[in-house]
């Protein structure tokens, strides 16, 4: 990625020079800072610089493109609600996930799994241009496949919004890791 003009720096001192939306973004082996290209509550788009989409819903990992595997499409069962996200809940609950992905050879791949989100009292953690204050939570799935996978996410205690997160796509996919720099909301 680079960062969002191109030039090498740390995405924290990028982000302060700019008055836009922004991630620091990492993707495997790219990283920088992107700048929002489109909002569609409750999808954020994250165009790089090298052809290739993040998108976001709720601050979770929907769907990429233009990485060597991209993950289509994420949807979230919950039984709790009618909340579309299971950290915007006020107590995690298990939920179930079933995504879609094409792989690096072109065919299309679906898995789902059961996951469990837990999540630890606020603490402060650092993002690239404040302190806040946030729930560390664990999001772990159980793949149909038998796999598992672990993700981290640190949410607002009391709006729920991620503001930084890190996870494995699927089993043996991508990991992105992604942390609010100016936020869009």
């Amino acid at each position: 990625f680079r960062d969002a003009w191109g030039r090498e720096s740390a995405p924290s001192a990028r982000a302060t020079e700019l008055p836009f939306a922004s991630l620091a973004l990492e993707a495997d082996d790219r990283r920088g800072l992107v700048v929002l290209g489109a909002l569609a509550e409750p999808e954020s788009y994250w165009p790089t610089g090298n052809r290739s989409l993040v998108t976001l819903r709720h601050e979770g990992l929907h769907a990429t493109a233009g990485l060597g595997a991209d993950l289509l499409d994420t949807r979230f069962a919950l039984h709790a609600g009618g909340a579309e996200a299971p950290w915007r809940l006020e107590a995690p609950v298990a939920f179930g996930l079933s995504r879609s992905w094409q792989r690096e050879d072109g065919l299309t791949e679906q898995m789902s799994a059961r996951g469990t989100l837990s999540c630890d009292a606020p603490a402060p953690r650092e993002l690239p241009l404040a302190t806040l204050t946030l729930e560390a939570c664990e999001m772990t799935l159980r793949w149909e496949n038998g796999r598992t996978t672990r993700g981290e996410l640190w949410r607002d205690p009391q709006t729920h919004r991620v503001w930084a997160a890190k996870e494995q796509a699927w089993p043996g996919g991508p990991r992105l890791q992604w942390e609010v720099a100016r936020p869009w909301w």
